[in-house]
This record gives structure tokens, C-alpha cells and sequence, in this order.
């Protein structure tokens, strides 16, 4: 008798035996499988110089940048007076995740945006961003002073709960910044 069923036959008791340990096993790695299922962390970057198009701006307009992201984001380059702005736009079309607003002397063509995906899709971004501070260097200076720069970290759609700074002089600044975003993911 296997689980209570009569089996008659050794040939019948054979297969019973078989398909009720494959049942066993198989539920018994699925446990297994839940209880240690892990996230699976990881990075995929976008070059603000390499991975970004020129998008001719019209009669009167600047023009800005379109740049690679990753799981169908975009990210967005563009200039106000002067300021240079720096977005992501979601793979639906809505509204843009605002990065940074900045000087429009600073050079950020030589930075990069980390994508911070969990089994590989992105759930937030990082990017080194200036500090400034309330000194203007005139009446026209709109940020003030540099005084340093941090790591922001921006959740992505469905993640607008990750948001956090690292300031870069901090010892292991960039691994501190992944940390903040992975954590805030696992406890979603």
C-alpha cells in the first residue's frame, strides 16, 4: 500500500514507488527552492559621452541628448537659461524621474548613471550629482558654490520609495549607495 492506494503487481508497485518519491522529492526541493531563493543583484551603466544621441534642437533651442538605459528607460539630457537637467523617462511614456538640476558649467558628459537591477530589471538609478553650497559667486549665480558632490539614488517606477544620498567622500561611497538601493528593494 503507497499512500493509502492498494497497488497490486511488482510492476504497478515499481511505478508507484518511483512516482511517489518524485512527488516527495520534487515537493521537498520546491521548499527548498523558496527557502533560499535569492535576489540577485547587479549593474548595467549608461556613459553620458558614449551612449548618448544629439537631439537637434529647433530655431532658438539648445539641443540635448538621448541616451541608452536599460529594460526600455531613456535617459534625458537637456539645458534651461542656465541649468542642464538630467532625467529618466519611463518605457511606458509617463512622467520622468528628475536626477539632477545643475550648473551648466559643470561637465557631466564625463559621468555615468549605475542601473541597479534585482534579476536583472531595473528598480533604481545612481548618479554622482554636485553639492552646492548658499555662496554665489554673483547675482546671476543660481547654485552657489561647489562644495562637493554625492551619489544620488532614485528608485524607478514602482520604486519611488528609494530615495537616498551618499556623500562621495564617504569611504566606499558607491558600494554604500548599491547597499541603500538593495536594501530599500528587499524591503519593499
Amino acid at each position: 500500500m503507497i499512500f493509502g492506494v492498494a497497488v497490486k503487481g511488482k510492476k504497478m508497485k515499481k511505478i508507484a514507488f518511483i512516482l511517489a518519491f518524485g512527488l516527495i522529492f520534487s515537493i521537498g526541493n520546491g521548499f527548498a527552492q523558496t527557502k533560499t531563493a535569492k535576489t540577485r543583484f547587479s549593474s548595467v551603466y549608461t556613459d553620458l559621452k558614449k551612449n548618448c544621441k544629439t537631439v537637434r534642437g529647433g530655431e532658438g533651442q539648445d539641443d540635448a541628448f538621448d541616451c541608452r538605459g536599460v529594460g526600455g528607460y531613456r535617459v534625458a539630457v537637456w539645458y534651461s537659461a542656465a541649468a542642464e537637467i538630467v532625467a529618466v523617462n519611463p518605457p511606458d511614456k509617463s512622467e520622468s524621474i528628475s536626477l539632477d538640476t545643475h550648473d551648466i558649467a559643470a561637465d557631466y558628459s564625463k559621468r555615468k548613471i549605475e542601473w541597479r537591477l534585482a534579476n536583472g530589471k531595473p528598480f533604481a538609478v545612481i548618479f554622482r550629482v554636485d553639492k552646492y553650497g548658499d555662496e554665489k559667486k554673483n547675482d546671476y549665480d543660481i547654485f552657489g558654490k561647489k562644495i562637493g558632490e554625492e551619489l544620488k539614488v532614485i528608485g524607478l517606477k514602482g520604486f519611488e520609495n528609494i530615495s537616498f544620498t551618499v556623500d562621495a567622500k564617504t569611504p566606499d561611497a558607491n558600494a554604500k549607495a548599491r547597499e541603500a538601493a538593495d536594501n530599500a528593494f528587499s524591503q519593499k
